[in-house]
């Protein structure tokens, strides 16, 4: 059930999720219509067009991503390895630091490789729940392209931002290497 809870974001447009999450971040949304029926006090909280609305919906966004390639690596952990590690005596702390964790590695750095690329470059959280505080580099990219129309400074963002990721990418790629 909590599986299918998680992947749940994968069956709905983008789109849809922010604009969802504007409804319940919003002054008299769905969470402040919850909170004051709930407690005996008038409460308003308006998360909109703020920082930790950006967060919150570019993590409903890309959980996913992170808990499938956790899941999948966590899924090609041989249960005799733990068996054995438990029969040897080994406490549930010790076998997972020093044998879950470890053998989980290369899904936890792919998982995050996977979700950097698009939430750097990402827009269209910022734009919708951040408003004017939403600007992160991939609405600059945008508003280059889209807004001023200036498009050589957008390219050379862009390529900024290209040369970025492949630096980062490249900085992770023995540390994969060396946890596969």
């Amino acid at each position: 059930m909590i599986f299918l809870l998680v992947i749940l974001p994968f069956w709905s447009n983008g789109l849809v999720r922010i604009f969802s999450w504007a409804m319940v971040l919003r002054s008299g949304g769905i969470l402040d219509t919850w909170l004051n029926a709930i407690l005996p006090f008038e409460i308003n909280i308006d998360l909109m067009y703020s920082y930790p609305a950006v967060i919150i919906g570019l993590v409903h966004s890309y959980v996913p991503y992170i808990v499938l390639t956790c899941y999948l690596s966590l899924q090609a952990i041989d249960d005799s390895l733990i068996e054995a590690a438990r029969s040897l005596g080994a406490s549930r702390l010790t076998i997972l630091r020093r044998l879950v964790l470890p053998l989980s590695m290369p899904g936890v750095v792919a998982g995050a490789v996977l979700v950097f690329v698009p939430v750097i470059g990402s827009f269209m959280e910022p734009r919708i729940l951040g408003g004017r505080t939403g600007t992160f580099y991939g609405t600059v990219i945008e508003d280059q392209f889209v807004a001023v129309f200036n498009w050589p400074l957008g390219a050379a963002l862009s390529f900024i931002l290209l040369g970025l990721v492949l630096i980062i990418l490249a900085l992770a790629s023995p540390v994969m290497r060396r946890a596969s």
